[in-house]
């Protein structure tokens, strides 16, 4: 029997032993009065009931020192022979272990070293625990199993929890900065019928009770600008949005936006809106404006660098793709960049890709590229003097696709146009195409203002300012392949 299952079967036998006592190894309610925060800030002599998960423990003699963790911080138990309850002493020396969570009262005293700690009168076993924790000194190291037992990853490694804390401060400041520009806040329908407002492949499933196909939202823009043609004019929500696509550093099925739909302005009123929101995020949660990334100082004060999407290019390849006619100069002039564009239909898809391949990485600072190719935005309106393109921009920080905005279509007969298009490109095996959404069409028909919208990435906002290296960092629960 290796060391594991001896340590297991001892616990499960101490189990056993409370039980056959009268003593309920898994409690129904402790009044936990004191946070540990608390405990270490309170005064020499105070009275005090705590509670929290047992992270050591070690005997000397007729005292046993203990560490209590709760989700504030992590204070030093000392159980002394003759100050604690004879009862209370033995119990613990008897039956606890590293893991267990327990409730304590006593009175607040300095050791001898200096330290802060609990004199524990009296304690209260609330969950015995069973499985050991990972050994104190190499801890939960694999990255993958961290990920994957978070719950773990979180007693080990405490200091994680500043990156959702820095998270949360993130939903709290921009739901302040919203409110403060008359945004409303909405709710919309995560299990559609009809699943649209980008080009995703979508998660499927069957409403049973209807017997019909659902599917899990994609976005939530379809509805929202539902809400904009029943007279709502400035919203948002956060939206937890779900995309059968691949895993990667900066993509995970499940993830978190915030959108907004804003009636009676365009794109450009959404650039300053989009760098003024950000920037006061960042302030809110760095209380500056300038924050390290990667090892890099990147200044997030407005206004923020803009450029075309055109001029881009240009700047970063010496490719001028304006002066560019057809399909076959397009794809040549990729090729000279080393870009591969077999699947590519047209000079717009030609420019995404050299866009994607060779300039977007190198965008460091918060910099807003606008006007790009139509075909990256198929709800949008093109622009009226050039409707190769659209009236859109997206936000790029440190070579990162942040956020993007534009005019929203409005016109029904344009955007049943584009989905028709969409559809043939889906028969053809685009399983990324949006289908046509009758309803919406519908909707447009009663008349939509002119509109525009604008979705920020709140993982990939939690990235940067958490300097984290991947999405997993910055989810409490990203999705994992199944052990073995």
């Amino acid at each position: 029997m290796g060391r594991e299952e001896e340590i297991i079967k001892e616990r499960e036998r101490k189990i056993q032993e409370l039980k056959k006592a009268g003593i309920n190894p898994y409690a129904y309610k402790f009044e936990k009065k004191d946070l540990v925060k608390d405990c270490l800030s309170a005064k020499i002599g105070a009275a005090v009931k705590t509670a929290g998960r047992v992270m050591s423990r070690r005997e000397i003699g007729k005292i046993t020192f203990s560490d209590l963790m709760d989700f504030t911080g992590r204070i030093q138990l000392v159980l002394q022979a003759g100050k604690t309850g004879k009862k209370d002493f033995e119990f613990f020396s008897r039956y606890i272990d590293v893991g267990d969570i327990i409730g304590v009262e006593g009175k607040i005293i300095k050791t001898k070293t200096g330290q802060q700690s609990i004199l524990v009168k009296n304690l209260k076993l609330l969950t015995k625990s069973i499985l050991p924790l990972p050994d104190k000194w190499h801890g939960l190291q694999d990255k993958e199993e961290r990920y994957r037992k978070r719950y773990l990853d979180l007693i080990m490694n405490p200091e994680i929890r500043k990156i959702f804390d820095i998270k949360r401060k993130i939903f709290d400041s921009i739901r302040e900065f919203m409110k403060s520009k008359d945004f409303v806040e909405v709710e919309t329908p995560i299990l559609q019928p009809v699943y649209g407002g980008t080009n995703a492949r979508p998660f499927s499933s069957e409403l049973n009770a209807l017997k019909m196909k659902v599917y899990m939202r994609i976005s939530n823009e379809m509805y929202l600008k539902r809400l904009i043609v029943g007279g709502y004019e400035r919203i948002f929500e956060f939206s937890t949005d779900f995309r059968n696509e691949g895993i990667d550093r900066y993509h995970n099925p499940e993830f978190t936006q915030v959108e907004t739909m804003w009636a009676y302005a365009d794109y450009k009123n959404n650039m300053k809106f989009a760098e003024d929101m950000i920037s006061y995020v960042v302030k809110k949660v760095h209380g500056k404006t300038k924050v390290n990334i990667q090892g890099k100082e990147l200044d997030f004060k407005t206004p923020w660098k803009k450029i075309s999407f055109l001029n881009a290019i240009k700047k970063e390849t010496g490719m001028d793709f304006s002066k560019i006619k057809n399909i076959n100069e397009a794809k040549n002039a990729a090729k000279k960049l080393m870009i591969d564009t077999p699947k590519c239909d047209t000079i717009g898809e030609v420019m995404i890709a050299v866009f994607e391949g060779k300039v977007q990485e190198k965008i460091m600072h918060p910099t807003l590229v606008y006007d790009y190719p139509i075909e990256a935005a198929g709800l949008a309106k093109a622009l009226e003097k050039n409707p190769g393109f659209a009236t859109s921009f997206e936000i790029i920080i440190n070579g990162m696709e942040l956020g993007l905005s534009y005019c929203e279509q409005n016109d029904p007969h344009a955007l049943e146009k584009y989905w028709k298009f969409a559809e043939e490109k889906f028969k053809r095996g685009d399983l990324e195409a949006q289908p046509t959404d009758p309803d919406f069409i519908n909707a447009l028909k009663i008349g939509m203002p002119p509109t525009s919208g604008l979705g920020v990435g709140i993982d990939r906002l939690a990235i940067l300012l958490t300097d984290s290296p991947s999405i997993k960092d910055v989810i409490l629960f990203p999705f994992m392949k199944p052990e073995g």
